[in-house]
């Protein structure tokens, strides 16, 4: 909860200082790739947040890093005092959080979508049209291909789960026939 709360605080202000600078977008693109670095590197997230780690060293190693990538000073100067706080474990969770704020301001909506099979994209244009009115909000699909769904799809939204997958509906009518 804590975490949370911390996190959501950092993003928040990040997020009305990059407004004001008109720089949004492009802090957005950058925590995307940092994300994706974090996520593929266990010793990054154990480097940022080990407490044994020196401050310095973990400054340099993440300058680098950013250097690397291309990220703006802006995005480097905020990471790097946010490593001088000692708040390096709350990077990825900030990330989350800023996305989140972001998606909000600009009215987006991502959602996930699996199948048990690869949609064509009629069927992926029509999905994204019906939840696009459904929510009235611009829809940020991501479509991922999951055989032991047997065959349907799922739709997740945040924390809502729409199952209309085969192995759902083999689940139910188990149930229904396990209990008469």
């Amino acid at each position: 909860m804590v975490e949370y709360r911390v996190s959501f605080r950092y993003a928040r202000a990040l997020l009305e200082l990059a407004v004001k600078a008109g720089i949004a977008d492009t802090i957005y693109t950058e925590f995307q790739k940092i994300n994706f670095l974090f996520e593929s590197s266990r010793e990054l997230r154990s480097m940022v947040s080990n407490p044994i780690f020196q401050l310095w060293k973990k400054k340099q190693i993440l300058t680098s890093i950013l250097e690397e990538i291309e990220c703006s000073e802006f995005t480097t100067t905020f990471l790097l005092f946010v490593v001088d706080k000692r708040r390096g474990m709350l990077i990825e969770s900030i990330i989350y959080q800023f996305g989140v704020l972001f998606n909000q301001m600009k009215n987006n909506l991502p959602i996930q979508i699996n199948s048990a099979v690869e949609l064509n994209d009629k069927l992926k244009n029509e999905i994204s049209s019906r939840l696009a009115d459904w929510t009235k909000k611009t829809i940020l699909p991501n479509y991922s291909v999951k055989p032991e769904l047997k065959g349907g799809f799922s739709v997740q939204i945040d924390d809502w789960v729409y199952d209309a997958t085969l192995k759902n509906q083999l689940e139910v009518l188990h149930r229904k026939l396990a209990l008469d």
